[in-house]
């Protein structure tokens, strides 16, 4: 799902995606929601912050 949307790294469409198949499976919705954000905060976001002090650390070394 995350490949065919035309959103950079698939959010919104593939969130909906996950919520739907894993209600679909019994799961309550208000679970399933905090789970599928719990996941992309975990994949997505949270990412960020090492990659950009790495960044400005080797930027400050001259190594960019």
């Amino acid at each position: 799902m995350a490949n065919i949307a035309p959103t950079p790294g698939g959010i919104g469409p593939l969130e909906a995606a996950m919520i739907a198949a894993l209600s679909g499976f019994g799961l309550d919705a208000p679970i399933a929601i905090s789970a599928v954000l719990t996941f992309r905060l975990a994949t997505f976001w949270l990412p960020i912050a090492p990659g950009w002090a790495t960044f400005v650390w080797m930027e400050r070394r001259g190594e960019i």
